[in-house]
């Protein structure tokens, strides 16, 4: 009797799905859209008018390839008594239902500053094809203005932001960037604090005399730029604006934004600038660790603002022995001198958050954590009420 061949019979299956499935493949779209149909939306800005919402999209909408573009970027925008309402008259202008599955950038208007940003936001936590990893700003003007700016670089100005708020910014501490996700657990932990970056836009001219430099084909667009009226924009994204319960509590300026990011984020190489002897040092800091903590004290509260880094100069205000800065030995003056700017910049960041009643550091949160009886003594007080303290620690690379 002939044996039965389980392996040639297996062969013969893989062959017959293989050809089922490439049949399949080339002879049917699987109930796809026609990308020619469809629109994605890539950023979105909010502004609060007198009748409600205002939404603008930034929308890709992908091109046939003959056309010689692939993807058209388009801004259109919807009123409406919500965000879901306001999305809805997008969808009646185009003719697309916009899908927010893409979406990786919220923009709040100032006028959002007048409400609970989480009312504001609510859609975006509901809506079931909606992640919640958009990264999320506030601007300074309108939101939808700034996503309708023509860029000196980039494609749209969603694009351009993105690059801005990128992890790559956050690990430099430049920016305090966080998403819609970051925001929610900050907002409704004990602190009730939360906090995200704030854009200020500002106009370059589009015929400057790098463009006009740049040969025949600079010159061509810089000239297209002018033709189509108004400068181009660029952003700046070094501020931080804080929430108190979803409410605007103020705005950090650069020094204070840096300060909260190197005890916030996980960052990999900074630049701290210091003042030693009459002399500049600009410090470039690696193997950075830094944090916020609170403990008890004598029936209080203390909190601990703690920084490490290893240091090498990066540049001097000065000409210096080339011997010495071969060998990479940062003087122990310079090293002091780098910590006490450092505690000046932790100072100014926490007088800023206490000013304006904002528990950005997630003081409450973390008492609430490790003593649950100072806790409850100190509800709402935390902040206010406690003492500062400084670990900041300093050593040389060579």
């Amino acid at each position: 009797m002939k044996k039965f061949d389980l392996k040639r019979l297996a062969a013969i299956i893989y062959a017959l799905a293989i050809t089922a499935m490439a049949f399949l493949f080339f002879t049917n779209d699987f109930g796809l859209v026609d990308i020619r149909k469809t629109a994605v939306i890539i950023g979105a800005g909010i502004d609060l008018t007198e009748g409600g919402v205002s939404v603008t999209a930034q929308v890709a909408v992908p091109q046939p390839s003959e056309n010689g573009e692939n993807t058209v970027y388009i801004e259109v925008e919807g009123d409406g008594a919500t965000v879901a309402d306001a999305l809805n008259v997008i969808n009646k202008k185009t003719g697309f239902f916009p899908k927010l599955v893409f979406c990786k950038l919220l923009i709040l208007g100032e006028s959002c500053r007048d409400a609970d940003i989480f009312e504001v936001l609510d859609y975006f936590y509901r809506d079931d094809y909606t992640q919640l990893t958009p990264v999320i700003a506030m601007c300074s003007g309108s939101a939808g203005e700034l996503l309708a700016s023509k860029m000196r670089f980039g494609n749209t100005a969603t694009v351009s932001i993105e690059r801005l708020l990128s992890d790559e910014a956050k690990k430099s501490a430049n920016v305090s960037t966080v998403n819609l996700k970051m925001i929610g657990i900050d907002n409704f932990s004990q602190s009730a604090a939360c906090y995200m970056p704030y854009i200020r836009a500002r106009a370059q001219s589009a015929a400057s005399p790098a463009a006009q430099s740049t040969g025949g084909g600079g010159q061509s667009e810089g000239q297209s730029g002018g033709e189509e009226g108004g400068d181009m924009q660029e952003f700046l994204c070094d501020r931080t604006a804080i929430f108190r319960g979803g409410r605007f509590a103020g705005i950090l300026d650069e020094e204070q934004t840096f300060a909260l990011n190197l005890l916030k984020n996980s960052v990999r190489h900074v630049f701290v600038p210091c003042t030693y002897e009459g002399t500049v040092y600009t410090l470039g800091l690696r193997n950075c660790r830094g944090g916020a903590g609170v403990r008890s004290s004598g029936g209080g509260a203390v909190a601990r603002l703690a920084f490490s880094a290893v240091v090498q100069v990066n540049d001097v205000g000065r000409a210096e022995d080339p011997r010495s800065v071969s060998e990479g030995v940062v003087p122990e003056g310079v090293l002091r001198a780098g910590e006490a700017r450092l505690r000046g910049l932790f100072s100014s960041l926490f007088s800023a958050l206490r000013e304006a009643d904002c528990d950005a550091l997630e003081l409450g949160t973390k008492l609430f954590r490790y003593d649950r009886a100072l806790y409850e003594e100190l509800e709402g007080r935390v902040l206010s009420s406690a003492q500062l303290a400084f670990e900041v620690s300093l050593r040389s690379a060579g």
